[in-house]
C-alpha cells in the first residue's frame, strides 16, 4: 500500500512539473539593416496558473541564426545593448504574456546574404544564483521559471549590410 501511495504522488507530482509551460517568441523586423542596432522583442508566455520570475540578461543564452531552410549561420552568444541589471527579474504572471524589448547590434557579427531569409533562435538558461538569490526565493515562496527553454523568431531579410 506504501508503494502504490508513492508511486501516484510520483506521478502527480510529475504531471505537476511537465505541465508547467513557459514558451518564447522573438520578433524581429521584417527588413534588418546588419549595420545598425535593432530591436528585438522577446515574447514569453505563461500558459501555467502560476506566476513565474525570469532574470532577463539570461534571455539570450544559445542564440543561433538560421537560414530559411534550417542552416546553421553561427552559434554566438550576443552582447545586448539594455541597462538591464543583473539583480532585475521581470515576473511573467499566470495565464499572461511578457513582452521584452531587446536592441542589440548582433547582427553585424553574421555574414549575411542580401535578400535571404533567415530566423533566430534564442534560449533562456538561468546558469547560476548567488546565495542571497537562492534564500530570497526560498523565504519569499516565488517561482523562477523552469531553467531552460527556448523560442524561434519570425522569417525576416537582410536587406542593407
Amino acid at each position: 500500500m506504501k508503494e502504490l501511495f508513492l508511486t501516484i504522488v510520483a506521478f502527480t507530482f510529475s504531471i505537476y512539473c511537465y505541465s508547467q509551460k513557459l514558451e518564447m517568441t522573438l520578433e524581429v523586423e521584417p527588413c534588418v539593416n546588419a549595420s545598425t542596432e535593432n530591436r528585438v522583442n522577446f515574447i514569453i508566455e505563461n500558459q501555467t496558473d502560476a506566476d513565474y520570475w525570469i532574470k532577463p540578461n539570461f534571455l539570450t543564452f544559445s542564440f543561433r541564426v538560421y537560414s530559411k531552410d534550417g542552416d546553421t549561420i553561427s552559434r554566438k552568444t550576443t552582447k545586448h545593448l539594455n541597462q538591464v541589471s543583473n539583480s532585475e527579474y521581470i515576473k511573467v504572471g499566470k495565464n499572461s504574456k511578457v513582452e521584452i524589448e531587446w536592441v542589440s547590434d548582433f547582427f553585424e557579427n553574421y555574414q549575411f546574404t542580401l535578400n535571404e531569409k533567415y530566423y533566430l533562435v534564442s534560449g533562456y538558461e538561468l546558469t547560476h544564483l548567488t546565495r542571497k538569490e537562492k534564500k530570497k526565493f526560498l523565504k519569499s515562496g516565488l517561482r523562477l521559471a523552469p531553467y531552460k527553454f527556448s523560442g524561434k523568431s519570425n522569417l525576416f531579410e537582410v536587406c542593407d549590410l
